[in-house]
């Protein structure tokens, strides 16, 4: 059995010794080099753009505006997730053409495009263009912004307000999910052709599904869908920042047709921070009336989320639904409301990053209880205990609608506490006291209800003649190990070497359909979809193994990669049957499957963690961290944990570190470089205790949950209650610096 194994990843050795294949390694007869001018002001009228200087640039082919863009005929870029307000407004949307045609709103707007000969003689002409802005005001606070694009609610509102009224006690905590820049090793990057013969594009680029990007691109260009192919080789971390489109994918193509040759363009670091679409960024107040035992009776959330300057595509969602999908959360709720204002600023527009909208709720009802247990005066444990849902309840119909097929929060809970010592940790407290240092503990619960939109997934399975076999899927790997987990998947029910698959993903041509990688849905949309398609594979090839070797089919037995006539020596194995099929029959031996069933899986959890603070300084060391999981049946080990790890990183991040920066005075971005935006170290992290809980879910035939997100949601919820354990007071938000605890210490 190759499933559950935890086998190294098969990708590992081309991307380590320099064999993969990134947008960068791309080089094609002709190819031009494109650069954006960005504004440097983050509110303006364009009042003029003098371009003279600039195109007489020794190799300089040709400089576009935004005037260039609307002659000719190019549309919006798409936002796909429009959210309406609850009164019945509708969404106000603002949407960005490729290049700014009379007015930027946030510094890096793209105002006018150069492609050149070379990077460097187009780098040489944009430093020539002059543009006159005209200062508008601008707003980079969210909470001060009168620009909404919605304001949207769900729940029952009156039943909250019947609960707020009846209840012994109520307790509100208000709190900042900070704005991150999400920061992938690779930067974004493009490479747009046309064929002038055929009238059709070919973009190559980072997406986390190319179907998804085509269909946003092919309608900025105002061109159908089967004119642009979309592909995507080797993709350097996307977290979903590059499951979006963004200008300058339509800009290249835009480019290339006018120019009779390909454009590539590669974004800086600089470009990255200023116009890469950021993470999280809301301002939300949680509201809890609990009764005169700790049971909670009804929950408010008042969110306001940041969407920037631009509605992104999936911005919207991110803020409202995204963020609401798991407030109903591990607890039983009685009664639950929420509100999202969407507003707009003079900032990158956001959008999705891992958890998407979940790592923000969750966190914000775990700092709830914490705060809600010290003022009751009750056990913060016992708190969480007596409000969780019991497995017994299971399936569950939370407050918010969502389903939840099983769980075990309380056995989640109880193992975290164990192999965290939680019993233990008032002796450490008092041994880190002793040493002059302020030591805190911390417990978060969190569930994940993953899957995005399954959209049209399609996966084949195909025995070439080659002696391989191909699986075509319309997901995408950004460094999740696809190439591996997918072919263990195969190789098991086929009964032959993982080896021997070869992963087919980033391609419209090459793959009819799919609805892309997000909200941890690789497990189960994709994987399902391709083990339903090796089985359609047998059960073809069997007809096929039974004319090969002139025997009915029901004589047939198959093992270890090959069918054989029971009580005889006469067999054939699949590569040899692929390779002696008719020319008729040629490419038969396959199967093909689209999704079925349920995507929505349950993984969930519990995490404790441990802090240290000097009060001296401020400086706070995360000194253990114990996290336990339940995700369902593991495919393959190595990666889940790979994955864990990942997300807990990245959720910590903001806690301590990561922070994005504009000034309200200018609207200039003050963290624009890795010199002042600080990245978690391996020194920053400790070693992490992972423990498996896992129960196979009945949501999916393979009994797997997604993954790929839960540390993010998981892992700030813990450390921030952490933090306020050693402060003694929760009156703190993240980014927890040395300097915030500094100053919240001498508030204790």
């Amino acid at each position: 059995m190759w499933t559950g194994q935890p086998l190294p990843r098969l990708e590992d050795k081309r991307l380590l010794t320099g064999q993969g294949n990134y947008v960068e390694d791309i080089h094609l007869p002709g190819m031009a080099h494109a650069v954006m001018l960005r504004s440097p002001v983050a509110h303006a009228k364009i009042s003029k753009i003098d371009l003279d200087d600039a195109r007489d640039v020794p190799g300089v082919l040709a400089i576009y505006t935004g005037k260039d863009v609307v002659e000719a005929g190019l549309k919006p870029l798409p936002c796909k997730t429009p959210i309406d307000s609850a009164d019945g407004t509708p969404f106000k949307a603002r949407l960005r053409l490729p290049l700014s045609v009379d007015e930027v709103r946030f510094v890096g707007d793209a105002v006018a495009m150069i492609v050149a000969e070379t990077p460097e003689a187009a780098l040489d002409a944009l430093e020539l263009i002059d543009v006159d802005y005209d200062d508008q005001d601008h707003c980079v606070e969210p909470a001060k912004s009168d620009d909404v694009a919605f304001n949207w609610s769900m729940g029952d509102r009156t039943a909250v307000e019947t609960a707020m009224d009846a209840a012994a006690h109520v307790v509100s905590i208000t709190a900042t999910a900070n704005r991150v820049v999400i920061s992938p090793l690779e930067t974004r990057s493009a490479v747009g052709e046309y064929d002038s013969a055929t009238g059709h594009y070919t973009l190559h680029t980072q997406t986390q599904g190319v179907h998804f990007m085509r269909n946003v691109v092919a309608e900025t260009l105002g061109v159908s869908e089967d004119q642009l192919r979309v592909i995507t080789k080797d993709v350097g971390g996307s977290f979903g920042m590059k499951l979006v489109n963004f200008p300058e994918q339509s800009m290249v193509l835009f480019a290339s047709k006018d120019l009779g040759r390909p454009v590539r363009w590669v974004a800086s670091r600089q470009d990255a921070f200023l116009t890469d679409a950021h993470g999280r960024d809301d301002v939300s107040t949680a509201t809890a009336a609990f009764d005169g035992q700790g049971k909670i009776l009804g929950l408010r959330i008042d969110n306001i989320g940041n969407i920037g300057a631009y509605a992104s595509a999936l911005g919207p969602s991110i803020v409202s639904t995204g963020f609401a999908k798991p407030a109903g959360h591990v607890y039983h709720l009685p009664a639950l409301h929420i509100t999202s204002k969407g507003v707009y600023t003079n900032m990158a527009p956001t959008d999705a990053y891992r958890g998407a909208g979940k790592p923000e709720s969750v966190a914000l009802v775990e700092r709830l209880l914490d705060k809600a247990a010290r003022e009751i005066g009750i056990d913060r444990v016992e708190l969480r205990r007596c409000n969780l849902i019991p497995e017994s309840a299971m399936p569950y119909k939370a407050a918010n609608n969502n389903t939840y097929d099983s769980a075990r929060f309380e056995v989640v809970l109880d193992q975290a506490l164990q192999a965290g010592d939680w019993a233990g940790f008032e002796a450490r407290r008092a041994a880190a006291a002793a040493n002059g240092l302020r030591r805190g503990i911390g417990v978060g619960l969190y569930l994940h209800l993953t899957g995005g939109d399954a959209g049209p997934e399609l996966s084949e399975v195909i025995v070439t003649t080659e002696g391989e076999v191909l699986v075509k899927t319309g997901v995408q790997a950004s460094g999740q190990g696809h190439e591996t987990a997918f072919a263990q998947l195969v190789a098991d029910r086929l009964e032959i070497d993982p080896g021997r698959i070869r992963i087919i993903e980033g391609d419209t041509e090459e793959v009819a359909q799919g609805g892309g990688t997000g909200g941890s849905s690789s497990l189960p949309i994709a994987a399902t979809t391709i083990t339903r398609a090796t089985a359609n594979l047998l059960e073809n090839a069997r007809g096929l193994a039974a004319d090969h070797l002139e025997a009915s089919p029901l004589d047939l037995e198959y093992s270890k990669g090959g069918f054989a006539v029971v009580g005889t020596d006469k067999s054939v194995s699949l590569f040899e049957l692929a390779a002696d099929l008719s020319e008729e029959k040629a490419g038969q031996c396959a199967g093909l499957a689209h999704f079925e069933g349920d995507h929505q899986t349950v993984p969930h959890g519990a995490y404790v963690a441990e802090v240290e603070i000097d009060p001296e300084t401020g400086r706070v060391r995360l000194d253990k961290f114990t996290a336990v999981d339940d995700l369902g049946r593991r495919l393959n080990p190595l990666i889940a944990n790979g994955q864990l790890h990942g997300g807990l990183a990245q959720g910590i991040g903001p806690v301590f570190l990561e922070n994005t920066v504009y000034d309200p005075d200018s609207g200039q971005m003050l963290s624009g470089s890795f010199m002042d935006y600080c990245l978690p170290r391996a020194d920053d992290l400790p070693d992490f205790d992972l423990v498996e809980a896992d129960v196979p879910t009945a949501a999916n035939s393979l009994g797997m949950k997604g993954a790929g997100e839960v540390g993010c949601i998981g892992a700030p919820g813990a450390v921030m209650n952490a933090i306020c354990d050693a402060l003694g007071h929760d009156d703190i938000d993240m980014p927890a610096t040395p300097e915030r605890i500094w100053r919240a210490l001498q508030k204790g």
